[in-house]
């Protein structure tokens, strides 16, 4: 929420102080302690260590620490539609923001509001348009304000685009037990049947980008090396890539997904000579590993793996 120039009936301390009613000695505005990198992502989270309020009033500040005044973290994206409030203090503090909610631009700002009503509210660092008056606050009200900065949120959709123009995961006969899938010739898609049962509970989370590795792990990976192998040996003595594409359509984002994450055109030379294991954890950008990670986070943070839309 950015509170740009909107005027307000008493004094507002703003970080930018051609729009503060504070003398240029007081400040109100977001701060990080010593970390070089204060603002990074870690794959589930953006991170913003070690964030807190620099004010400079002793008025306000005694509020503050009283509770009568409360700064205010504000993220808002609103390409994703995601709008969330978290409580600062003067005391630096390490907050997380799901990265699955953010997405384009994604604006961080911060104000200081009221969190009851205030008689006499007066600082000697009023501008001199307003010294030596007191004003009477309203809960909520707004005094400090901070707009804050923008950073543009680009979510790494290449497995995901991969994957959905590779694969379809039907559900599988109720008498089904393991993993099965279907790579015919001239097919646009590899079809993937799950066990009725596991078809359930993959539906439910297979919008989750926490669970895409999880998924490219357990589902995807096996069935492409066992693929991979087969078609090696169908196209043994084979010079171009286009013989195999001609045959399996869906090679064709294999292609560009091996083009993409490893900056080099995908020969039949190139194809034949990597270990399948190796080439199909490679289009996809070695997400299987990262399931561990993000599996052991999930464990470790005591969270449960939701569908989102």
């Amino acid at each position: 929420m950015q509170i740009g120039n909107r005027l307000f009936p008493y004094p507002v301390v703003n970080r930018n102080q051609a729009l503060s009613d504070f003398k240029d000695n007081a400040c109100y505005k977001l701060a990080f302690g010593e970390p070089d990198y204060p603002i990074k992502d870690d794959r589930h989270d953006l991170v913003l260590q070690d964030i807190y309020v620099e004010l400079v009033d002793d008025t306000l500040t005694t509020y503050v620490e009283n509770g009568l005044l409360q700064p205010m973290l504000v993220v808002e994206s609103p390409e994703s539609v995601f709008r969330q409030i978290y409580k600062l203090s003067l005391i630096p503090q390490t907050i997380f923001i799901p990265l699955n909610s953010l997405s384009g631009k994604v604006t961080i700002s911060s104000y200081l509001y009221a969190t009851q009503n205030i008689a006499d509210y007066r600082s000697l660092n009023f501008i001199e348009d307003f010294e030596g008056i007191d004003f009477d606050l309203n809960q909520y009200d707004i005094v400090g304000v901070d707009d804050g900065f923008s950073i543009n949120i680009e979510h790494n959709d290449l497995a995901d685009n991969v994957a959905e123009s590779i694969f379809e995961v039907i559900r599988g006969k109720v008498t089904q037990k393991y993993l099965q899938y279907e790579a015919s010739k001239g097919e646009s898609k590899i079809y993937i049947y799950l066990p009725s049962d596991r078809f359930e509970e993959y539906s439910n989370v297979k919008h989750s980008r926490y669970f895409m590795n999880i998924f490219m792990g357990l589902i995807v990976i096996p069935v492409l090396v066992d693929i991979f192998n087969n078609i090696k040996e169908e196209f043994r003595g084979y010079t171009d890539i286009t013989d195999v594409i001609e045959s399996y359509p869906w090679f064709k984002s294999v292609v560009r997904a091996y083009n993409t994450v490893e900056k080099n055109k995908l020969s039949m030379e190139i194809f034949t000579g990597c270990g399948a294991l190796e080439f199909a954890q490679t289009v996809f950008n070695n997400m299987n590993i990262n399931a561990i990670q993000d599996a052991t986070n999930m464990i470790l943070k005591g969270g449960e793996i939701d569908g989102e839309d």
